[in-house]
């Protein structure tokens, strides 16, 4: 009779920081060679740019370290981006919200009470979300649940940071780990990010590893990425989210008397924390290549040539954004402006509750008028978000018609 398998004790990594440091070029050209095949090499000592110990790896500081955030650090330094007069910092979050809104993350909006809403949940940090992400880069990967140990020395072995996520930490739960020291892993300093950790994770703490296995053919484009975005947005107006913020707001007339000051305050502080913000990194990806002319010819990267179609308009001045009939404007035009409009509405909202003094409730005519100046804004913050739909939902007919 055969004896179970009994397992061998994880084994920590040997010490290792790479030494060898290749020439970006003669780098991304081999890549670039593979990508075009479809085939996966794993990536080997030589591949990658330099040593991660030594690459200045930078965060948005609009999120914490969220999937997203650190894989565009990864992405950066296998591309070969480095600083020069801190465009390293201004590309990081450029291409953050690139990938924050192709997965379709940017077009959620919380669900009452500052709640993630299902497809919030469905998306966020999700290996759908990974997976879609990667492929939209042009990255294979490859997951790991148990035995850290031996894919994080491998993949260090060649040079290439990895992905892990971390376990019990639903806000920035993932870290880029850059070499290691025995059982000490390394990571580089998260300067930037929202709520950084104070130190680097331990083997334990671990969730999960995602390993960078090559550059492969793109398995998603803008088009997908556009997909991804109006099936959030359908899920939005299908489910009433907004619709939810709105009604808090009506019939306020007759139930004052019975309001609470406490949660009078509460309802305004659900309405801004809810609804807003996510508009900035949305429109961000359809201005970018605009504001990339003047910099170095390797930032005019590969990744933004899908937004350069010229059948989806320019932005416009900031004169241009008030003429005529929103729905007139060209796609990108329309989004620019939309969110534009967007954002004043959303800090007209945040102005409501910072500007009011709570420590008094007011007469029944002035807070029945507060009420109506919140609905009246978060209407507004509806109508801005269908021009969206409008724009995303034109895109796509015109990439389809090129596809059929």
């Amino acid at each position: 009779m055969s004896e179970p398998i009994r397992k061998k004790p994880e084994q920590a990594p040997e010490s290792y920081s790479p030494k060898v440091k290749p020439e970006i070029l003669s780098m991304a050209e081999k890549l670039q060679n593979n990508a075009e095949t479809g085939v996966v090499r794993p990536f080997v000592k030589g591949d990658t740019p330099m040593n991660p110990t030594e690459y200045d790896f930078k965060f948005s500081p609009f999120r914490g370290l969220d999937f997203t955030n650190c894989f565009t650090s990864i992405f950066m330094f296998l591309e070969g981006f480095v600083d020069e007069s801190n465009i390293l910092k201004e590309q990081q979050e450029r291409l953050f919200f690139l990938f924050d809104t192709v997965s379709g993350r940017s077009a959620t909006v919380r669900g009452w009470k500052d709640t993630p809403t299902a497809i919030y949940d469905e998306l966020y940090d999700t290996d759908d979300m990974i997976d879609f992400i990667t492929g939209y880069a042009g990255y294979a990967y490859v997951k790991h649940s148990e035995k850290f140990a031996a894919p994080i020395r491998a993949s260090l072995d060649s040079g290439v940071p990895v992905l892990a996520r971390m376990k019990n930490d639903k806000q920035g739960s993932f870290r880029v780990i850059v070499s290691y020291d025995g059982k000490t892993l390394r990571m580089p300093e998260p300067k930037g990010a929202q709520n950084p950790p104070k130190k680097p994770p331990a083997l334990g703490d671990i969730d999960s590893i995602y390993v960078l296995s090559g550059k492969i053919k793109r398995r998603f484009t803008l088009l997908d990425g556009l997909h991804r975005i109006k099936r959030v947005m359908d899920t939005n107006r299908d489910k009433g989210v907004i619709d939810d913020y709105i009604h808090a707001f009506e019939g306020y007339w007759e139930k004052y008397t019975d309001l609470k000051l406490k949660d009078l305050k509460q309802l305004y502080e659900y309405a801004y924390k809810g609804t807003t913000w996510n508009c900035h990194n949305f429109a961000a990806p359809f201005r970018t290549h605009e504001y990339l002319e003047d910099k170095p010819e390797k930032y005019q990267h590969w990744i933004w040539d899908e937004f350069k179609d010229p059948r989806f308009g320019t932005i416009p001045t900031r004169e241009g954004q008030t003429d005529g009939a929103p729905l007139q404007l060209p796609p990108k035009k329309l989004i620019d402006w939309a969110c534009d409009v967007s954002h004043t509405h959303q800090w007209q909202l945040h102005a409501l509750y910072e500007t009011r003094d709570w420590s008094k409730k007011y007469y029944h005519q002035l807070e029945w008028g507060f009420c109506e100046n919140a609905g009246m804004l978060l209407r507004a913050i509806k109508e801005d978000d269908e021009f969206i739909y409008a724009a995303v939902y034109s895109m796509i007919r015109v990439l389809e018609e090129v596809a059929s």
